[in-house]
């Protein structure tokens, strides 16, 4: 008997059963997986593979029945035949067609004598069948004592994953939910993760319950979620052959291991995230000063380092978002606050398109990166940056891509912003309901394809004619006309409107 499972050769060694193997010793290595009896000529119909078949043949034909019979049975997957001998029986002895015809189609041939009944076979197979799965079993359960004891001590999720390398010989890899490596036994086990990012979203998208296997040539795989109540990272893991049930007994120990564990970091860094989340509502109220505030940004690791504010709008489901955030961003500190969801990121060159990526439908506005005494002004920047991205729609809008003027706007105070814009764009703002509003959007969507009839009027859905008429009302009720130093005056105005109540939205 093998550890891995039951083989023909282990039942042809078995000295009780008096067995002879007589064909097909290329197949003794095979493995048994049940042990049934057949008198028919064509058992498939009852056969799953892996049978140790015991026949008398008594119903095979004896014209040359005998190959099609271990055709059949090489098609089924069979592990092997016993022939049943006996002076009452088809056989006294085994005919040497059948023995050809075995060797002929792979199948191993075994002769059960006389004084060997089938169900004292049947009983061994069974019997060495319960030791191995009982042996399997036990065999697990040491090793998931083993798991157990490296979850309670320090390494964590890493010192779960080599222990179920070392005790299931398997390459493993952790990552968190977003496929960055946690851990990886033997390290360059990380390297299997290029290609596997389709995979683990979509294991992702099925749910917690969810998992995906993969069986080749190259060996077998497994894509495992972790996490309790929401996916907090992957466990794959895989060898260079079909994993036993050993293997994926440990391996199911070791999900809910790593789970706990991670869960467990999740709380920490809850608690952690929630403590910072404190220090940034309080630098968004701008009651402290340049000192105050840089000493407070020091107090969550954000002290030597130039930041950026990022603000976008609350939602319903702003406490998960944040907890988003702070996986995706954990150097970052963030808040929900006064409607808002603030977030205060160090520098980074790729932080647009970051951002881009978790927050995907949100309008988003990033004010300029400056030293932790300015905090205030990069907060200002962002704001502003978001209300002016209202007509652009969903994505990242950078405070230093807005241009200058606009951004220089948004330090002036509100009323002499709202007066002057007054000054030019009043006579629009008393047309009859809702013409005035729509003589705007006409005015903003032609300034911002650089003044190009086609493309404006295609954005607006209007005929070019009509657009032209829209914008000869334009010149004649502000008195401007829209060519050259005029038409800067117009958009000059739009954009002071949309300070004012980017500044009185803030206040």
């Amino acid at each position: 008997m093998t550890v891995s499972g039951l083989t023909v050769g282990d039942v042809v060694s078995d000295a009780a059963l008096r067995l002879t193997l007589v064909a097909g010793s290329a197949g003794l290595d095979r493995a048994i997986t049940s042990a049934h009896v057949s008198e028919v000529p064509d058992p498939r119909r009852w056969l799953r593979g892996g049978e140790l078949l015991m026949t008398t043949g008594m119903r095979v034909p004896a014209d040359g029945g005998h190959e099609e019979f271990f055709r059949l049975l090489a098609g089924a997957g069979v592990a092997a035949v016993a022939l049943g001998l006996g002076s009452t029986l088809a056989h006294q002895r085994t005919p040497a067609e059948w023995a050809g015809a075995a060797e002929r189609w792979g199948v191993p041939l075994i002769e059960v004598p006389e004084e060997t009944p089938f169900i004292a076979i049947t009983d061994a197979v069974y019997r060495r069948l319960a030791e191995i799965r009982y042996a399997e079993v036990e065999r697990a359960a040491r090793a998931q004592r083993v798991l157990t004891g490296l979850a309670v001590r320090p390494g964590g999720v890493e010192a779960i994953a080599r222990g179920l390398a070392a005790e299931a010989g398997l390459w493993v890899i952790v990552t968190d939910r977003l496929g960055a490596p946690l851990a990886a036994v033997p390290e360059e086990a990380a390297a299997r993760l290029e290609g596997l990012g389709g995979e683990l979203d979509r294991v992702a998208g099925r749910g917690l319950h969810a998992a995906a296997r993969h069986t080749d040539e190259g060996g077998d795989l497994l894509v495992q979620p972790l996490g309790a109540e929401r996916l907090r990272g992957f466990l794959i893991c895989g060898a260079g052959s079909e994993l036993g049930s050993f293997q994926r007994m440990l391996v199911g120990s070791a999900v809910s291991l790593m789970s706990i564990e991670l869960e467990h970091r999740q709380a920490l860094a809850g608690a952690e995230r929630r403590r910072r989340a404190g220090i940034v509502r309080e630098l968004v109220t701008g009651r402290y000063g340049p000192e105050t505030a840089a000493s407070l940004l020091d107090s969550i690791g954000l002290g030597g380092t130039r930041v950026r504010v990022v603000v976008t709008q609350d939602a319903t489901d702003a406490a998960a978002r944040l907890e988003a955030l702070g996986e995706a961003f954990p150097e970052a500190a963030g808040a929900a606050h006064g409607g808002e969801i603030v977030l205060i990121v160090p520098q980074d060159e790729g932080l647009a398109a970051r951002l881009a990526a978790e927050l995907p439908g949100l309008a988003v506005g990033m004010g300029g990166p400056v030293e932790p005494g300015s905090l205030e002004l990069s907060l200002r920047q962002a704001r502003q940056a978001l209300t002016l991205a209202r007509r652009s729609g969903p994505g990242v809008h950078d405070a230093l891509a807005r241009p200058n003027f606009q951004m220089l706007l948004g330090l002036g105070p509100p009323e002499v912003l709202r007066a002057y814009a007054d000054a030019v764009l009043g006579p629009i703002d008393r047309l009859p309901a809702g013409r005035g509003e729509e003589l705007i959007r006409t005015l903003w969507a032609w300034i911002e394809v650089d003044c190009s009839y086609e493309r404006a009027a295609a954005q607006l859905g209007i005929h070019r004619h009509t657009l032209r008429e829209r914008l000869q009302r334009a010149e004649q009720l502000t008195g401007k006309r829209l060519a050259a130093r005029e038409l800067g005056d117009v958009w000059m105005a739009l954009a002071a409107r949309e300070a004012a109540e980017s500044i009185d939205g803030q206040a």
